[in-house]
């Protein structure tokens, strides 16, 4: 009779498992698991760089649009015709704003 010899607690504790004619043919079978245990983790190891990395560039694009918001404000500030005409007086220059409206030529 052909009788498979059962695993026991102290072969597992001793490494004997490995040797036992189940585990021998089912090689293959836990080296593409483990295989594929590594490769998951190092996919997940590389999702959580990436998703570090997309938070990082998000936190970027806001500092830029806040830059931009402020760097807008300011040139509207400065382009208002009030503002021009104070620069020009401070500035010492002869340029005048005009009192008299634009005429239109048709």
């Amino acid at each position: 009779m052909n009788e498979k010899k059962k695993i026991t607690v102290q072969d597992v504790l001793n490494g004997n498992i490995f040797n036992h004619e189940a585990v021998r043919e089912q090689r293959k079978l836990f080296a593409l698991i483990l295989i594929m245990i590594i490769v998951y983790i190092f996919q997940g190891f590389a999702a959580q760089k990436q998703q570090a990395r997309i938070v990082q560039l998000n936190k970027e694009i806001q500092d830029a649009h806040y830059e931009y918001l402020t760097v807008n404000a300011e040139l509207v500030k400065m382009s208002r015709q009030s503002v021009i005409g104070q620069r020009l007086q401070d500035a010492g220059s002869k340029v005048k704003e005009s009192n008299t409206p634009a005429i239109r030529i048709q």
